[in-house]
C-alpha cells in the first residue's frame, strides 16, 4: 500500500512537471515588450500607454506628456493566450480609453464619442505565465481620464484622488 502510494506521488510530480514545461513555452516571455505610460496633467489629465518607443518620445517631446515608465510587459504580436488590448481616444475629452473587449471598444466609438486608435499589444484575459492585473480605474468629473496599473498601491492612491476602480483590464507579465 505504501508502494502505491509513492508511485501515485510521483506520478502526479511529473504531471506537475509536464504542466509547468508545456505552459513555459506557450508564455514567451522574452519576447514581451514595454507598455509605456505617459500622463498630461492639467488641464487635461490624460493617461497614455504605447509599446511604440517613437510614439512615446513625439508624446513627450512635441506634446506635453511626462513619461512615467511601464506598468509591465505586454507583446507585440499575438502569442498565444493573448487578446488584442485595443486603443481608442475622445479628442473633445482628451482621454485614452484601453479594452480588451471589442463590444466595449465599439461602443466606445459608436456610442462616446471615441476614435480608434488601434490595437496597442495583446495581453491575457486571465493570469498564467506569471502574469499580474492590469487594473483599470476611471475619474469622471470634471474631467474623464482612464488609469491602468499593476501597481495594487496605484490602485489605492488613484482612489484617494477620486478615481473609481472598474475592474482588470487584463493580465500583464511584471517588469
Amino acid at each position: 500500500m505504501k508502494g502505491l502510494l509513492v508511485s501515485c506521488i510521483a506520478v502526479f510530480l511529473s504531471l506537475g512537471v509536464v504542466s509547468a514545461n508545456e505552459n513555459a513555452t506557450t508564455c514567451p516571455k522574452d519576447t514581451a515588450i514595454p507598455l509605456l505610460r505617459a500622463y498630461l496633467g492639467e488641464p487635461y489629465y490624460d493617461h497614455f500607454y504605447t509599446t511604440n518607443a517613437t510614439e512615446m518620445q513625439h508624446a513627450v517631446t512635441a506634446l506635453p506628456y511626462r513619461q512615467e515608465g511601464s506598468p509591465g510587459l505586454v507583446f507585440g504580436f499575438q502569442a498565444p493566450g493573448t487578446v488584442p488590448f485595443y486603443r481608442t481616444y475622445h479628442p473633445t475629452v482628451y482621454d485614452h480609453f484601453y479594452t480588451t473587449s471589442l463590444n466595449e471598444r465599439d461602443n466606445a466609438i459608436k456610442g462616446l464619442g471615441y476614435k480608434d486608435e488601434g490595437i496597442v499589444g495583446y495581453i491575457y484575459t486571465k493570469e498564467m505565465c506569471c502574469s499580474v492585473p492590469l487594473y483599470r480605474l476611471y475619474y469622471d468629473k470634471p474631467v474623464w481620464d482612464h488609469f491602468y496599473t499593476a501597481d495594487p498601491k496605484g490602485v489605492t492612491s488613484a482612489q484617494g484622488l477620486g478615481y473609481k476602480l472598474e475592474g482588470i483590464a487584463g493580465y500583464i507579465l511584471p517588469i
